[in-house]
């Protein structure tokens, strides 16, 4: 047997090295008969023990069967819950009645000193005591599982274990079975908030009408917590009747964390219903809410929301401004052009960098030349987003600056400068991408290779052919995707 078959079955070895244990102390140290206390009027006591445990083992195993049948749907998903005690109780009281059974033949065989008689006649007690213990505890599990009424503690633990097989398993949770979803739904009436949110978690992978319209109801809990757990799971699910609810709640919670959870919700869901009040919370109290406001209208994308976040380009932190500037980039209106090319001016580099990156976002060629002038940034980052919207621009009077860059030592501006001369396209750029054929970074390689694909200046096949035996398989794959397409511009 193997170490890992050791510990698989560990209760098995335990069982049986007790099981030697108690042999070795029954069977040892018995006198002859008639030289100690008789123990003929003490057969009754381990007789009854082995009785009484057998009778109750038979009741248990009754219990086991009918817990069974009520999960006879969903019966692969109880099975690590009702085994174990199942086991147990079974392991305790053989080894009860085993232990009895060997006191009743060294009874019959011998005779005991006095002490070591009452010694084993109190042992058989305890045993007993034992095997009631592990039996009624787990009968009353089972018993509690068959008729739905448990504790908070029992519907917690039963829940995490629900949760704990769709985290194994995650196909296996979209066939959780209606008995389950029925007992989470309600456990989501339970007084202890902690359930609640345990309950709503185990709701997340079901597409029951019920679970949502549940879900809703416990967005007014009184517990923060489980309103907020109660928002996730909505959004997640996806419920289209959850906008709403959300909207109200976003206008009167007064939970700060709330307020954030609710509207990266409604941003998930992606309803045009969420932008009026979005665009309110661009003015809460809270730095937070406003962030998140901005951030979500960005992902909205509605045109609605680009005046409202213009008004608050420059007012509050810098990263509540950097969120709009990149929403404004996302959202892709042309009101922001003037003034974003104006935020590449502002003092704050990581500001600008947004700026840059938003304006390559909104395609408007009227950005090209405030774009330009920051080729020669002193921040790195700031030189690397211009680079890259003047790449997205196809600004051909960057050629020659974003051909300049490709001698920096940060291997990120080689790769972007890369990448913008290919999206340009022009083909004054094709010999010294060939050059750089064999930068020491594979990442400038490989968009280099893929810059001259884009190109198409067929003087590139042969060093491109070449260059399929780089020692970086992505550069050879870009490669051999390269000169495909080379190939079909010249065959066409």
């Amino acid at each position: 047997m193997k170490l890992t078959d050791l510990k698989t079955y560990k209760l098995e070895v335990f069982f049986i090295f007790a099981l030697i244990i108690l042999s070795f102390f029954t069977l040892s140290g018995n006198e002859s008969a008639g030289s100690s206390a008789t123990s003929q009027s003490t057969f009754w006591l381990p007789s009854a023990v082995m009785q009484s445990v057998a009778a109750l083992y038979a009741v248990f195993i009754a219990i086991f069967v009918l817990s069974l049948q009520s999960n006879r749907d969903n019966i692969n998903s109880v099975a690590n819950r009702i085994k174990p005690p199942l086991k147990i109780v079974s392991y305790t009281a053989a080894g009860t009645i085993y232990f009895n059974g060997l006191i009743l033949i060294v009874f019959s065989l011998g005779a005991f000193s006095e002490t070591k008689m009452k010694f084993m006649l109190f042992s058989s007690l305890i045993s007993m005591v034992l095997s009631l213990i592990a039996i009624v505890y787990s009968s009353m599990t089972l018993l509690s599982d068959v008729s739905g009424l448990k504790t908070s503690s029992e519907k917690f633990s039963y829940i995490s274990n629900l949760l704990r097989g769709q985290e194994g398993n995650p196909s296996s949770s979209m066939k959780q079975s209606d008995k389950d979803t029925e007992f989470c739904i309600k456990a989501l009436d339970d007084e202890n908030p902690e359930v609640r949110i345990i309950a709503a978690k185990a709701l997340e992978q079901t597409r029951d009408p019920r679970a949502e319209e549940a879900l809703l109801g416990l967005i007014e809990d009184n517990n923060s917590g489980v309103r907020i757990t109660a928002v996730r799971v909505l959004g997640r699910i996806g419920a289209e009747n959850t906008v709403e609810p959300l909207i109200k709640r976003l206008a009167a919670d007064k939970d700060l964390a709330l307020r954030v959870c609710a509207i990266e919700t409604l941003s998930s869901l992606k309803d045009i219903r969420a932008i009026e009040p979005l665009i309110k919370s661009l003015d809460d109290k809270a730095p937070e809410v406003r962030l998140a406001a901005a951030r979500s209208l960005g992902i909205l994308g509605d045109e609605r929301a680009e005046e409202a976040l213009i008004i608050k380009l420059n007012k509050g932190p810098s990263d509540f401004q950097k969120q709009v500037i990149l929403s404004l980039g996302k959202i892709g209106g042309k009101k922001a052009v003037d003034i974003l090319i104006r935020k590449l001016e502002d003092k704050d580099p990581e500001l600008r960098k947004c700026a840059a990156e938003s304006l390559g976002k909104l395609g408007d060629v009227q950005a090209v030349d405030p774009l330009f002038r920051y080729m020669d940034d002193k921040i790195p980052e700031v030189r690397n987003a211009v680079a890259y919207s003047l790449g997205i621009l196809k600004a051909e009077k960057a050629v020659d600056a974003l051909l300049g860059m490709l001698t920096e030592e940060d291997p990120e501006l080689r790769i972007t400068a890369v990448y913008s001369l290919g999206s340009i396209g022009n083909r004054r750029a094709v010999d010294t991408l060939l050059e750089i054929l064999d930068d020491s970074n594979p990442w400038v390689r490989r968009y280099a290779v893929e810059a001259l694909g884009k190109i198409g200046d067929q003087k590139a096949i042969t060093p491109l052919v070449k260059n399929l035996n780089d020692p970086d398989p992505e550069v050879r794959w870009a490669t051999a995707e390269a000169l495909r397409m080379l190939d079909q511009l010249n065959s066409g």
